[in-house]
């Protein structure tokens, strides 16, 4: 018998069978193993930077790691992911309770008056502005607030008008706006 010296043990068999004339070669159809990786980056057709997903481990292993596009899914970054989650949940259940609280608030003061000078017609001198809502809005309840979220309806004359702020994209705060006649000075 002959030496296969500086073979491998799987060559040596096969270059046994091959010896004697019973060699079989099986063909395997391609395998799809994946790994889950977290994305430290942004990657077109796969995810988001943060986002938790499964590659091919060729992919994974010849381009995102080298790159530094990808890290590993160990059991500890996952469970540092989930807790992220979580907190950023319980920040966004916050600001959604602020919000409602702040569009309680202002239901319940009901109504905002502001005063300003006024022509023999009634007609106002200047316009009652977003601004000019914020302030008095800040001056009852403490809280300043966006002025580009008021939704102000055109105002020309004294009366009274509803006004709505968006403080949150789910939540819409209205109340009445009073604009009375500025008699100092």
């Amino acid at each position: 018998m002959m030496a296969f010296q500086g073979c491998t043990p799987s060559m040596q068999v096969y270059c046994r069978a091959a010896q004697r004339g019973t060699l079989v070669i099986t063909a395997s159809k391609a395998v799809t193993h994946k790994k889950q990786v977290i994305l430290l980056k942004d990657v077109r057709g796969l995810g988001k930077q943060g986002e938790l997903c499964e590659a091919p481990v060729g992919y994974v292993r010849n381009y995102l790691i080298p790159q530094r596009q990808a890290s590993p899914a160990s059991p500890a970054i996952l469970a540092r992911l989930q807790s992220e989650r979580d907190a950023e949940a319980k920040r966004a259940q916050e600001v959604l309770g602020k919000a409602r609280a702040m569009a309680l608030a202002l239901s319940t003061i009901g109504k905002f008056v502001i005063r300003k000078k006024v022509g023999t017609s009634g007609q106002l001198f200047g316009s009652v502005t977003t601004a000019d809502v914020v302030a008095v809005i800040e001056q009852q309840t403490g809280r300043s607030l966006d002025k580009r979220a008021v939704n102000l309806p055109e105002i020309a004359a004294l009366g009274s008008y509803l006004v709505s702020i968006r403080l949150h994209p789910d939540v819409v705060g209205e109340f009445q706006l009073v604009i009375q006649k500025d008699t100092s000075a």
